[in-house]
């Protein structure tokens, strides 16, 4: 009967698959490349933004999957822990596929590090496999009902049948609800054994597992070319579960092909070359991003929990640092000389200031971090996300975003081997001096362009150049601030 499951499931991934390629060979060979990517290049900053921050917003909800997991088995570990293991195994199971294997096996491996077993590692991970399935039942449930008119003609049924299947799932949701609430038995199915985990923890697995698929299909539906045909965001959830269900069956990696045939099948009133468009750029939003960032920490935490050979030690603090103030100066620069457009001016202005300031303050906290300070580690470290957040609102401004990020994860694996008891100790003059000097080349870079230093109070709107003398203004300014502090502080030592 085993051997019997297996090969039907096999037969479902296969068929699905298949049915994919069909999809993807019918519409995609008819397409015209150079219009997919005119589409692609369409998309404003603003738009790329957006999508970007719902993706990225949608692994943070991910985290409530393992927070609500190990509830259930009852432990409780550091949130930030929990946090990075929970992105790193979601990034990588949503690219590999077989997401209990490859997420498993990653989960296992940190989790590990907290004490926890094999069988608790797989307990969290069914858990959060079911409350993925009680956000699609409840997201489904409830644009087949409400949206049923518009939803029947895509998936090429009548549209009571649409609201049947939505009210049928809306009710084994609510059984599921209610046994949580009065059972006290555990439930058996085959090998898989429940115990009931309480109406408050069941209601928690429905509304993060909701939340994180509205924040995903978020991402999509901004993408989407916008006409008549383009369905509402209510109705656009359904045909996402249904494609994401698609995709998931078919246990290939990332669903690639799966997800994007399935769209291309149930929207067939978009245009073929902007609906392909918004799926690359989608993937690159919710696949390749979050996998990057995956895998640079977990090399974090591999380094953070392996003993590092005893010549590692003393270079791990000025590495860290010195790559603390390059990447302040390459955010100054690029700002100076290619600030971002997309952005409207009421958002770029103070981001390109607040981008200006974090760089700054990063020039000098990496003197701290030089010298294996904890205080200038967290002050870079703070400035660091400052500065990310900074430069994607600004426009996004790719470059100044690389350069606040590749210092972060800099700072995230030297942390083991900074020493807490180093007090805090003021950057010398030669080190204030040369961040001087960064705002100076940033300035002059200004200059070139046409922009004299008194230009800054010019608030016209569209007057980049302006708008960056402003920013190395704000930059100046904290420079100056810390060469005051450091002469009062000498003063009364």
């Amino acid at each position: 009967m085993e051997r019997l499951r297996r090969l039907a499931f096999a037969a479902l991934s296969v068929f699905v698959f298949g049915l994919a390629l069909w999809a993807m060979h019918r519409t995609v060979g008819q397409l015209d490349m150079a219009a997919v990517g005119a589409a692609a290049r369409s998309h404003s900053g603003w738009t790329l933004a957006g999508a970007m921050a719902f993706a990225l917003a949608s692994y943070g909800v991910l985290c409530g999957f393992d927070g609500l997991g190990l509830r259930y088995i009852g432990r409780r570990l550091p949130v930030l822990s929990v946090v990075q293991i929970s992105f790193v195994s979601h990034a990588i199971s949503h690219n590999a596929g077989f997401a209990f294997l490859s997420g498993g096996s990653v989960r296992l491996r940190m989790y590990r590090v907290f004490g926890l077993g094999g069988a608790e590692v797989a307990t969290v991970m069914a858990f959060a496999g079911l409350s993925f399935a009680l956000g699609v039942a409840a997201l489904a449930s409830a644009a087949f009902i409400l949206e049923a008119g518009r939803i029947a003609p895509l998936l090429r049924l009548p549209p009571a049948s649409v609201a049947w299947v939505g009210w049928a799932v809306a009710g084994g949701l609510a059984l599921y609800l209610l046994w949580t609430a009065i059972a006290r038995r555990r439930l058996a199915i085959g090998a898989w054994v429940l115990a009931p985990p309480g109406l408050a923890l069941a209601v928690g697995q429905v509304v993060v597992a909701s939340l994180d698929l509205v924040l995903v299909a978020a991402a999509l539906h901004l993408l989407l070319p916008i006409g008549p045909a383009t369905p509402s965001f209510l109705a656009f959830i359904g045909i996402y579960v249904v494609s994401t269900v698609a995709g998931t069956i078919s246990h290939v990696p990332g669903g690639l092909g799966v997800f994007e045939g399935a769209l291309l099948l149930l929207l067939p009133g978009l245009p073929a070359e902007a609906l392909l468009a918004a799926l690359v750029i989608f993937r690159v939003c919710y696949n390749l991003v979050p996998l990057i960032l995956a895998a640079g920490l977990l090399a974090v935490f591999e380094l953070r929990r392996r003993r590092p050979p005893a010549w590692v030690a003393p270079l791990a603090a000025p590495a860290a640092g010195i790559l603390g103030f390059v990447g302040a100066t390459v955010a100054l620069l690029a700002g100076a000389a290619a600030p971002p457009v997309q952005a409207p001016s009421w958002l770029a202005e103070p981001a390109h200031l607040l981008a200006a300031a974090a760089a700054a303050v990063l020039l000098l906290a990496s003197w701290g971090v030089a010298t294996g300070g904890r205080a200038g580690w967290r002050t870079a470290l703070a400035a660091t996300c400052c500065g990310l957040a900074a430069s994607l609102g600004r426009g996004p401004d790719w470059i100044a975003t690389a350069a606040f990020a590749l210092p972060a994860l800099g700072l995230l694996a030297a942390a083991p081997l900074l020493r807490a008891d180093q007090p805090p100790r003021p950057p010398p003059w030669g080190w204030i001096g040369a961040g001087a000097s960064v705002v100076a080349a940033a300035t002059w870079i200004g200059w070139l362009s046409g922009t004299a230093p008194w230009h800054l109070l010019d608030f016209t709107p569209g007057d980049l150049a302006a708008r960056a003398m402003r920013g190395n203004a704000v930059a100046l300014a904290a420079l100056l601030a810390a060469g005051l502090a450091r002469q009062l502080r000498a003063a009364r030592g």
